[in-house]
């Protein structure tokens, strides 16, 4: 379970803090509040309803705090925000607007806002357990009344109470710069105090504020994610050679995720749901209704009734899963049968070489196995022995790993880690085989020809060896060194404990911005962050001899981005435009008059039909192509229009994807049907038709075109009867049979002899 914690921040507003601190160009106050709302926007975000703070202001024109009615006029000015609770959004607007007062007249004892800080606490914690901490933000200037400072250091140390100080001028005190008297005085009292705590800590302001302003880790509690047994051997099969090792789990390191916004909207008129305050909280409320979907298509009247049919109940749907065109229902029995069942374990299948498992596979979730509570001190030993076996062999273990009862089984490794005090294994997950997509790309040292022939140089895609040189000098130049006295060396350093995630911390500050002011612009990255994507200045400049060859040889040259590109029908920059140009009116007008020319010659669209240069069916407009050839009455092109248009529509069938080209095709088959009935090719149409057929394979249900042949069907585009020409030999019986048929008939089929000529037939007939 997670540790209660409660923070109280005590913020000094004296006109004391007002003084300016050099190194962050700022005052103390300034920077101060900067510290305490960084930290209140973290808790903030992360939510935690155990995570409680509160914050206490020394130097309010008002005095509101726990102790006001109690203790009327001892602790003035002193004002508590709110009471010790999980932050919202009302205490750091109200933090965010706390002024730094002008005048002394107005200013509090920073010692009683403490006392007042520890009766909170007191009051909120009573008996229950916490973590208690105190975080304390003061100059040492003004008169401080010490009364009672044995019983606030009994009080600390009694409950427990952590008490940080951040002191303003506590470097200048302790130095001799700072000779006041009362800075010295109240410097004594301050680490006396301090002294006699615990857990009691003292540091100078300026420092406090340079560690609040690093990047911390996120440090949870750790808690098991797995107690369980690491299995060697079948312990069914091979009880006495097998082995059981009690261990347990932990999360390592963790994916830091990005917040989600999908339960939140600021259209949400959701009035019921309301947050602690009484305020609308934006959340996004799912409701779920189901009704019967209809099975054709529908006017709009017909689906306008669809929505007014009753809903149908969550009980009665059932789950279904396709079976080709099919609906197979399975029912939640049926499911329950044929789910996996495990049981939770881990497995150890087998050791492998380190090098089996290339990094990219190795970017999951980190967790550490530890020794298990079923005889700690023989499960220790033999996880250390597991672990030293394995580093001794340069090896990984491969396992199985289900984390609970009927879980889905996962793959992982074992790594080795041998410390001083512990020996442990860390799991990773990796990927099964039909996880790993692997991408091919082009080879960088050869080049393959569609001969079949490889080239391994001298080729205009392959780099020379003055290439290869100028690049390896580049990276070796360009590595990133992670020694920590790099930097005296002049080198770059990359330190892995610093990195941050860029986008995770820009969407934090962006959520917290527009929390406080809704047309609040999106922040600014950090300096540091910005320097994370950048390349390394010390890099850089130290190979500008090594970049420069890598241009030369490369024929790098840079593109002139100002440069306007030249669009088609714009003219160029230095292009003179001739000054007759007609005006937008004249345009028109011409347009207009070659409208009524194209009204005056009615026969224009025939001539059109009639172009005689035509001499393919393209699949961009086939009818068009085909209609053209069969009216060219120069030559006899019918013979190859119908062949083309064949092979045209058996193309539109088979790429299409789904029924998207089934129309045209239709259109086009339409269209040949009657003309091969009217050029006297009803024989040729015939032929083809059966082709189609097997095409489509309609005798086979999982067939992909049985769908256009099912279109065919309704639409009774059947063979060409001999009623219908006089060059068929089909009657029409035959004709009608023809697409009853799911296979073709032997006694049906043209000859063999006419389904094609030898080339002997055809040179005959030329002769």
């Amino acid at each position: 379970m997670t540790s209660k914690k409660v923070t109280v921040f005590i913020l000094e507003s004296n006109p004391s803090m007002g003084k300016w601190i050099k190194m962050f160009e700022a005052s103390a106050f300034q920077k101060s509040k900067e510290s305490i709302q960084a930290t209140l926007e973290e808790k903030l975000l992360a939510g935690r309803k155990t995570d409680q703070v509160s914050i206490v202001v020394a130097g309010t024109e008002e005095t509101d705090h726990n102790l006001a009615e109690e203790y009327a006029g001892q602790y003035p000015h002193i004002s508590e925000l709110s009471a010790i609770k999980p932050p919202d959004l009302d205490l750091l607007r109200k933090f965010v607007n706390v002024p730094l007062i002008d005048s002394k007249k107005n200013s509090a004892d920073v010692f009683s806002a403490l006392i007042v800080t520890v009766s909170a606490i007191n009051k909120h914690v009573r008996h229950y357990k916490y973590e208690k901490r105190i975080r304390l933000y003061m100059s040492l200037e003004g008169n401080i009344n010490w009364d009672g400072v044995e019983a606030v250091i009994g009080q600390l140390s009694e409950n427990g109470i952590e008490l940080s100080i951040a002191c303003l001028g506590l470097k200048e005190a302790e130095e001799g710069k700072n000779d006041n008297p009362q800075v010295q005085a109240n410097l004594a009292q301050w680490k006396g105090l301090v002294n006699s705590l615990p857990n009691g800590y003292l540091m100078d302001l300026s420092e406090a504020i340079a560690e609040s302003m690093q990047f911390h880790k996120k440090e949870i509690r750790p808690t098991p994610t797995f107690r369980g047994y690491l299995t060697i051997g079948n312990m069914t099969m091979f009880p006495d050679t097998s082995l059981s090792i009690s261990i347990m789990m932990y999360a390592r390191t963790m994916e830091a995720k990005m917040p989600s916004a999908k339960k939140w909207s600021s259209l949400s008129s959701v009035t019921d749901v309301q947050n602690a305050n009484g305020q609308e909280s934006h959340q996004v409320v799912q409701e779920s209704k189901y009704r019967m979907k209809p099975s054709t298509a529908r006017n709009e009247a017909e689906e306008s009734a669809d929505a007014n049919e009753p809903e149908v109940e969550k009980a009665m749907l059932e789950k279904a899963y396709k079976f080709g065109k099919t609906l197979v229902t399975i029912t939640d029995q049926d499911e329950e049968f044929l789910k996996l069942k495990t049981d939770a374990s881990m497995v150890l299948l087998g050791t492998y070489s380190k090098n089996a498992f290339p990094p990219q596979m190795l970017m999951s979730n980190c967790y550490v196995i530890v020794a298990g509570n079923d005889r700690p001190k023989y499960a220790a030993k033999a996880l250390s022995a597991l672990a030293q076996a394995l580093q001794k062999g340069n090896l990984v273990a491969l396992v199985r790993h289900v984390t609970r009862a009927d879980a889905p089984p996962k793959l992982g490794i074992l790594k080795p880690v041998l410390q001083e005090d512990i020996d442990a294994l860390y799991y990773i997950r990796v990927p099964f085989a039909e996880d790993v997509r692997e991408y091919q790309f082009n080879s960088l040292d050869q080049v393959m020809t569609e001969s079949g022939k490889v080239i391994m140089q001298n080729h205009p895609l392959l780099p020379s060896q003055e290439v290869r040189d100028a690049m390896s000098d580049f990276v070796k130049g360009m590595t990133i060194s992670e020694a920590s006295e790099a930097d005296e060396k002049g080198q770059a350093t990359l330190d892995l404990d610093e990195m941050y995630n860029p986008s995770l911390w820009l969407s934090k500050k962006a959520i917290v911005a527009r929390a406080l002011n809704p047309a609040a612009p999106i922040p600014e990255m950090d300096p540091r962050l910005k320097r994370q994507l950048e390349p390394s200045a010390i890099l850089v400049d130290q190979n500008k001899d090594a970049v420069n060859t890598l241009k030369r040889v490369l024929n790098v040259k840079k593109v002139d981005r100002e440069a306007k590109r030249n669009r088609y029908g714009g003219a160029k920059q230095d292009q003179v435009v001739p000054d007759n140009l007609p005006s937008v009116a004249q345009v028109l007008q011409s347009q207009q008059d070659a409208a009524v020319k194209q009204e005056e010659q009615p026969d224009s669209e025939l001539r059109a039909l009639l172009n005689y240069d035509t001499r393919e069916v393209s699949a961009i407009n086939p009818v068009r192509d085909f209609t053209i050839m069969i009216n060219n009455r120069e030559e006899d092109l019918v013979s190859d229009a119908v062949e083309q248009m064949c092979r045209i529509i058996t193309e539109l069938v088979t790429t299409s994807f789904g029924d998207r080209n089934y129309e045209l095709a239709i259109e086009c088959l339409v269209l040949l049907r009657a003309t091969a009935a009217k050029e006297d090719e009803s024989e040729a149409f015939n032929r083809y038709l059966y082709q189609l057929r097997d095409t489509c394979e309609p005798n086979k249900p999982d067939s992909r075109r049985r769908d256009f042949w099912d279109i065919v069907k309704r639409k009774h585009i059947t063979l060409i009867s001999s009623e219908e020409a006089d060059d068929s030999n089909v009657t029409s019986t035959e004709a009608t049979k023809f697409l009853e048929e799911e296979e073709p008939a032997k006694d049906t089929l043209p000859p063999e002899s006419s389904l094609g000529d030898t080339a002997d037939d055809l040179l005959a007939m030329m002769e």
